[in-house]
């Protein structure tokens, strides 16, 4: 009879940590998915100094085919996917020149061109504009 009762205290064990388990990856799975609502959400100018532009395409599953990569000097690689298709995507990264321009990111894009995020990614732009002396001109 003790034996009985060894067996159901460690079956019980079992299923206490497989809950625990699967409970933690669903929310962990939670968070990694709503990381497109999450950058929807507080969105700023941030200025940053560009260097180039470069158009890339994306991988065989990428949501985005196209994108235009600017690199800057101080926040890190920025993507652009905004209306980009194989027909603009070369002639949008080349109107790119360096100097100042002002990025729109959400708030997960906005840690990420900080670097304090967990996964190394590129920043994504809602829009751009070039920032001059004399104003702000949209790109």
């Amino acid at each position: 009879m003790a034996r009985r009762g060894r067996t159901t205290r460690s079956n019980r064990q079992a299923v206490v940590v497989t809950l625990v388990f699967f409970f933690i990856s669903a929310l962990a799975g939670t968070w990694l998915l709503s990381d497109g609502w999450r950058d929807a959400q507080d969105l700023t100018w941030v200025r940053c100094e560009v260097v180039n532009a470069e158009s890339q395409r994306g991988g065989r599953f990428a949501s985005v085919p196209w994108y235009v990569v600017v690199h800057t000097a101080d926040c890190g690689p920025i993507l652009y996917q905004v209306g980009t298709n194989e027909d603009n995507v070369d002639g949008l990264a080349a109107t790119f020149e360096p100097g100042p321009y002002e990025f729109k990111l959400g708030a997960v894009s906005q840690r990420r061109v900080q670097g304090e995020t967990l996964l190394d990614q590129a920043a994504v732009a809602k829009d751009i504009r070039r920032h001059s002396s004399l104003g702000l001109s949209k790109k």
